[in-house]
């Protein structure tokens, strides 16, 4: 499914968005973006995400994780409920 907003997957983790208010730098949780049902739903970058080498690539080098904290610490096939204290991608544009 696409973001209503950007037009982008919501099953991949963006990056690159920052707060125009104050230049945080904000990444998606594809997890949070599917519980909100359409829309992007970003997170403060690097402190929400924890890192693991395995998840390191040429892409990715220091091994970010792709879902937030919150999220990876949910049982398998439980939606995310903390979605709300991120930001829309449409509040970001």
């Amino acid at each position: 499914m696409a973001c209503s907003c950007c037009g982008k997957y919501l099953n991949v983790g963006m990056i690159h968005k920052n707060d125009p208010n104050t230049g945080q730098k904000l990444k998606s949780c594809p997890h949070c973006s599917d519980a909100n049902g359409g829309e992007h739903v970003f997170h403060p970058y690097p402190t929400s995400f924890g890192k693991t080498p395995a998840r390191k690539t040429d892409r990715n080098p220091d091994g970010y994780q792709s879902y937030c904290i919150d999220c990876r610490r949910l049982l398998k096939g439980v939606a995310s409920r903390v979605y709300k204290n991120g930001r829309p991608c449409s509040g970001l544009v």
